[in-house]
This record gives structure tokens, C-alpha cells and sequence, in this order.
């Protein structure tokens, strides 16, 4: 079955610009893990409440001590992972999970033959497929 009829169309999305504090409150307010990150409606990265608790040593911080203050200069672009891991809206609920084992992610944007993307899969959808027999 194609991942296409598992995928949650309408994404919650955030700018590279937007503040870390705003991102992780934007996903704890809404119960998700996993935020896109887009820029003039092309896919720049994702942040995932992975990279909020441990976001990645960058230039932005000066020290140990700075990197656990989270405050509003820290921008979701400086911690996102980007590229972003993808995959195509024609792909399996086995290639996408299987593409999530080997990346150790639990989602992926799912993008349409142009690069667009069109939703999200995360492991709860590939979870549902599967106890559905549709995989």
C-alpha cells in the first residue's frame, strides 16, 4: 500500500527564523514531535522534540552553560536537521518504514514528484498501517 493514504496532509510547519522557544512550545501546545521547517513553501530541515532537548553544539552557542538557557535568539535553523530526510508520496508503508529503521527517525516528509511537499508519515501512521494489514 502507498504511504500516500496513511500521511497527515495538512502539516504544521515552522520558518528557519522562528525561535526555538516558539517551536517547542508551538509543539508541546499541539502534541507533536516532529515540525517541518520551510521557507518560501520549499522544505529547508525538520526539528524534532529530539533536537529541543539536545539541540547540536553550533556557533550560536558560547558555551555549555548557553546551550541549556534556550532563549528567543536561538533560531530553529541554528539546531534543525537539514536536509531533511524524505520520501515520495508513491513510496510503501515497508520502503517508509524501513527508510525510518535505517535513518532512526520517526517521521518523514513526504514529498510529490516535483519536490513538493505534500504531508508527513510518522511512525504512529506506519504503526496504524500496519495493524490495519495494509502494509
Amino acid at each position: 500500500m502507498k504511504i500516500k493514504s496513511w500521511i497527515t496532509k495538512e502539516v504544521v510547519t515552522v520558518s528557519p527564523k522562528a525561535s526555538v522557544k516558539g517551536a517547542f512550545g508551538l509543539m508541546k501546545s499541539l502534541g507533536i514531535r516532529h515540525l517541518p521547517v520551510v521557507k518560501d513553501g520549499i522544505l529547508k530541515g525538520i526539528v524534532t522534540d529530539r533536537d529541543l532537548r539536545r539541540p547540536k553544539i553550533s556557533d550560536v552557542f558560547r558555551s555549555w552553560d548557553e546551550l541549556y538557557r534556550i532563549n528567543e535568539d536561538i533560531q530553529v535553523e541554528d539546531i534543525m536537521a537539514s536536509p531533511a530526510v524524505t520520501i515520495g508520496e508513491n513510496a510503501s508503508i515497508k520502503e517508509a518504514a524501513k527508510a525510518m529503521a535505517q535513518k532512526r527517525i520517526g517521521a518523514l516528509p513526504v514529498t510529490d514528484s516535483k519536490g513538493k511537499m505534500v504531508g508527513i508519515i510518522t511512525e504512529s501512521d506506519i504503526l496504524r498501517a500496519f495493524v490495519a494489514g495494509k502494509s
